[in-house]
């Protein structure tokens, strides 16, 4: 298969998946779904007991596969899922019992053994200087009224709202999931930050979305000898390292307005004493437009809360301000400003999950039905992930220019659930799946870059393969 699209032509054989990498994912995506151990999970939460006419294995993929979209997935449509799939005869009465604490919590486990089964993806091992770039965020949702004790949500009016919180953070030079909870939206970013402080490990970058991101958090990052690259949040004063004084943010406007430099860097101390840390700090001019959007939208906020806004807010607006305690030796100041422009990865899944998959859409029920249909999709969502992931690495690895569309594969991925289904249950063998399904489409799947800006995949191959 060849096609051009104004780089070096995409060529690319049906066999090029087949050698060496089917196996272990054919592996990796049923093994975690093993019937047996689907019933050691079971045993362990309670959900399997004694003998029951609905086994773990058909509970988790009807929950699965009966339906991607959980808004308009009835009781009677799972019953007649198990009937037609697996020849399982269960009222709704009996299969609403079955959603409590017990098959959330077996659902729980069966996340957390897909999650700890890491991809092992050959070629990335070698990319320095970081063992991991993991991206942390969170997105919300609104949920039904009756579900407000459990995920409470904001006080409106006097009305208390439910909203559920998915905290979410991923390796993107591995691929790798690092982390995925549901949390209660009045659990802020900073506080979830703080409990999950011994995730982070020597070598590793971690770029987190300004919410999470605590002197406390940063004072950890460096303690365990990784690196740190966010923004500088708005309440921090930093002191240039030589004088001591503050950046003078209005002079430095004009300065670089007079120079047309680009950018500007210097080391800095954030907090005193025993709280305090250096790192680079790195500041890039806004468009005046920017500029002039962020003041509208600070101003709004001052009014609402009764207070103005400073000079000295108004002309540090005038910039993106970087901070991280990388060496300039590992990455230079246009290098830093690249791979923040990672954290919007994070945002892509994010849409995917709501736009494509609507994890957002659910009908009124009780909590733990909701938790269970959540998690169950989950569960779909990172087996397809996983198959996203090895293909997209073999893609990479026989023609670097070119990757897979995280967007077009789960497109596809939707309209050929029932497809994966059979692979998941063994009944298509992936090869099969591979030179019936995707390989025809292959390229249709690819990104397409657009004008003037690179993909994500492009600044991880330029900046790290040329780094090592």
């Amino acid at each position: 298969m060849s096609f051009s699209s104004g780089k070096a032509p995409f060529i690319f054989s049906r066999d090029a998946f087949v050698d060496g990498i089917i196996t272990p994912l054919q592996d990796s995506i049923t093994n975690t779904l093993d019937r047996d151990k689907l019933d050691v999970f079971a045993r362990q939460s309670g959900f399997l007991q004694r003998r029951s006419k609905l086994k773990p294995d058909e509970f988790i993929d009807t929950l699965m596969f009966s339906g991607l979209d959980h808004g308009q997935l009835s009781l009677q449509d799972c019953c007649n899922d198990l009937a037609r799939q697996h020849q399982t005869a269960l009222s709704k009465v009996a299969l609403h019992k079955r959603f409590n604490s017990k098959s959330l919590n077996f659902l729980k486990l069966v996340l957390a053994e897909q999650l700890s089964s890491r991809l092992n993806i050959k070629g990335t091992d070698d990319w320095q200087p970081f063992s991991r770039v993991v991206i942390a965020d969170s997105c919300k949702f609104s949920l039904p009224a009756q579900c407000k004790d459990d995920y409470p949500g904001f006080t409106n009016f006097g009305n208390v709202s439910s909203i559920m919180n998915i905290q979410y953070a991923f390796d993107i030079k591995n691929g790798d999931w690092e982390n995925l909870e549901l949390t209660r939206a009045t659990e802020n970013d900073q506080s979830h930050s703080k409990k999950t402080l011994h995730r982070i490990g020597r070598g590793e970058l971690h770029i987190c979305d300004l919410g999470f991101v605590t002197p406390s958090y940063l004072r950890k990052v460096v303690s365990e000898q990784a690196f740190f690259l966010n923004r500088l949040h708005p309440q921090w004063k930093p002191l240039q390292h030589g004088s001591g004084k503050p950046v003078d943010w209005a002079a430095l406007h004009q300065k670089m307005n007079r120079s047309g430099k680009l950018q500007f860097e210097t080391m800095v101390t954030i907090g005193t004493g025993e709280d305090g840390f250096n790192c680079r700090l790195i500041a890039v001019p806004v468009p005046e437009q920017v500029w002039a959007e962020r003041i509208r939208i600070a101003q709004q906020r001052a009014k609402s809360q009764k207070v103005a806004l400073s000079d000295e807010y108004k002309s540090r607006c005038r910039f993106s301000i970087f901070i991280t305690n990388t060496p300039i030796t590992t990455l230079k100041a246009a290098e830093v400003i690249q791979l923040y422009r990672l954290r919007w990865q994070i945002e892509l899944v994010f849409k995917t999950w709501k736009s494509l998959l609507a994890i957002h859409k659910v009908r009124a029920a009780r909590t733990e039905r909701l938790e269970c249909q959540l998690v169950a999709k989950f569960i779909w969502i990172f087996i397809n992930w996983k198959i996203f992931r090895f293909v997209d690495s073999v893609i990479r690895k026989n023609q670097p220019a070119y990757a897979l569309s995280i967007w077009k594969f789960f497109k596809h991925t939707r309209l050929n659930s029932q497809v994966i289904r059979s692979v998941v249950a063994g009944e298509l063998p992936l090869k099969d799946w591979w030179e019936r399904f995707l390989f025809p489409i292959i390229k249709s799947l690819l990104i397409e870059p657009k004008k003037g800006k690179k993909a994500a995949f492009e600044i991880v191959y330029e900046v790290f393969k040329n780094l090592s």
